[in-house]
């Protein structure tokens, strides 16, 4: 008779956690992307690299993957792309002040010279970040070139 109670108990919580499940598949996430245009201050070469490579996680253009779909992993998902978008959002790069872009630059521009960017952008559901090598000079060059035009500017503007 204990054995048939320990039995019932034991298909009662699997059901119970059953429906626990569907139901917390109905919490709404921030997944919703706003619409936006492409980063007019961003040289295309560069850009075209950015959008393959790193705007699902830096931008409010992201391509979901499944597991930002099923609870409680898209709890996950969703949160870590909302962190990955903190220091980073190209969607409103145009908008930032210089100081910033500059440090956007330089933080994509050393994270261009590591081999291994997997472990960067590990967040389920989503591919590997691997960087070609001349995706790496891409990026790499492009902070570089930036602050070569600046002092180039500025010493202009002080003849």
């Amino acid at each position: 008779m204990a054995s048939q109670d320990r039995k019932n108990g034991a298909s009662a919580t699997a059901g119970w956690l059953i429906i626990g499940l569907l139901l917390i598949q109905f919490i709404p996430l921030d997944r919703l992307d706003h619409p936006s245009k492409p980063p007019a201050d961003i040289p295309a070469t560069v850009l075209a690299v950015l959008e393959a490579r790193c705007f699902d996680c830096h931008s409010a253009q992201t391509r979901w993957p499944r597991s930002a779909y099923v609870a409680p992993l898209s709890w996950y998902v969703t949160g870590k792309v909302g962190q990955a978008r903190e220091p980073a959002n190209f969607s409103n790069f145009d908008a930032l002040p210089e100081a910033a872009r500059q440090e956007v630059m330089q933080s994509v521009s050393r994270l261009a010279e590591l081999d291994e960017l997997s472990a960067h952008g590990a967040i389920p559901g989503f591919p590997a970040i691997r960087l070609t090598e001349a995706e790496q000079r891409i990026l790499a060059g492009w902070a570089l070139n930036n602050n070569r035009e600046q002092r180039d500017t500025i010493n202009n503007s002080a003849h």
